[in-house]
């Protein structure tokens, strides 16, 4: 693998799923007794493109995308949970999961957390199986929206002490059958 490529995959890796993470960041939060802290997104994003870079080698289909986004929830769940409350508030004996069950208990997933991170999974996997056709929309988008860099604005840097520019070459004059060139009128050496 070249390296180009191999740095714009990673690059592309990264930014689909940092916005995995983002979804399913959205969904915890809104459940959580207490947010996911800052270091917990970045390193639920790091787990994420590395299982993301391993996955998709090859194209998948939706199913398969989904199957894998599920159970890499739970995952993001415990890190977010944890970067909240390193005590990991939900084996604490004293909270009350009456009705919840033992998922409730061990992995602080309640129907609501449960049901966030399930949308997050279904929403992150249409990203995922749209994600190239995403990232394209989104850098022609970039390029109407940012000026565009023109080579020849840019300053030329300024020649060595006692070395002579080289004189401009005046174009020979066109043969009667033959067009100008297209351009400028070239300045005679007299102007």
């Amino acid at each position: 693998m070249r390296p180009a490529h191999g740095t714009l995959r990673l690059l592309r890796t990264a930014s689909l799923a940092g916005a995995c993470t983002g979804l399913a960041w959205a969904g915890h939060d809104l459940w959580a007794a207490e947010p996911a802290g800052a270091g917990g997104f970045a390193l639920a994003t790091a787990f994420l493109t590395s299982v993301l870079w391993h996955f998709t080698r090859i194209m998948r289909g939706f199913g398969e995308i989904l199957a894998v986004m599920a159970c890499v929830q739970v995952a993001l769940h415990l890190i977010f949970q944890g970067s909240a409350d390193p005590a990991f508030a939900a084996f604490d004996t004293g909270v009350d999961h009456s009705g919840h069950g033992m998922l409730a208990h061990t992995f602080g997933l309640s129907p609501g957390m449960l049901l966030a991170h399930l949308w997050a999974a279904l929403l992150a996997s249409a990203l995922l199986a749209r994600g190239e056709a995403a990232l394209w929309f989104l850098a022609a988008l970039l390029s109407r929206v940012l000026p565009p860099a023109h080579a020849r604005d840019l300053p030329l840097p300024p020649s060595p002490p006692g070395v002579a520019a080289a004189p401009a070459a005046v174009p020979a004059a066109p043969g009667l059958a033959a067009h100008p060139p297209r351009g400028p009128p070239a300045l005679s050496p007299a102007a």
